[in-house]
């Protein structure tokens, strides 16, 4: 047991020399203390702030979105909602047929039918397609869907998806 601990502490200060790689004397991890000799005079051409020095490339990530973040945010209420999906959300909003609308009652509602031939009630305030478009109006020919995404820059896009009940030739609702 005793030669156990002393082979663990011949170990530990082994391997003291390589700490001071990844944490300076202050104790902040993943810096490096600058190094103390005498500082290489600069080639000609060579100006302040320079990329490039005899070692080879030195990135400089100011200014550059992190590679390793997605480029769709899904942050927790999307994260949360995409576990909830409803009956209404397997698919996209185009594949959606209007079948039916119940007019001239307190709370409007809607029957649309999806590729699979299931009909859905919807109603204002209900989700329908894949990106979580929001049902904003429901009127005696038509139901508008609002679906709201970012784009890459961070903007907010609106986008108002109409779905009319189908017409024949004459202009009489079928």
């Amino acid at each position: 047991m005793a030669a156990f601990a002393r082979i663990t502490v011949l170990f530990a200060l082994a391997l003291l020399p390589a700490c001071d790689f990844f944490v300076d004397g202050e104790g902040t991890p993943g810096t490096t203390k600058a190094p103390t000799g005498p500082v290489a005079p600069k080639k000609d051409g060579a100006e302040e702030g320079d990329t490039k020095d005899e070692g080879g490339f030195v990135y400089n990530p100011f200014g550059k979105r992190d590679p390793f973040k997605p480029f769709i945010d899904k942050s927790g209420a999307a994260q949360v909602a995409e576990e909830a999906n409803g009956p209404t959300q397997k698919f996209d909003l185009d594949q959606y047929h209007l079948v039916g609308i119940i007019w001239g009652v307190d709370r409007p509602r809607a029957l649309v039918q999806d590729p699979e031939n299931i009909g859905h009630v919807i109603e204002v305030g209900s989700y329908v397609g894949k990106n979580w478009g929001k049902v904003t109006l429901i009127s005696s020919a038509e139901v508008v869907v609002t679906e709201e995404y970012q784009t890459l820059d961070g903007e907010l896009v609106v986008n108002n998806m109409s779905m009319k009940l189908p017409v024949d030739e004459s202009g009489s609702l079928r």
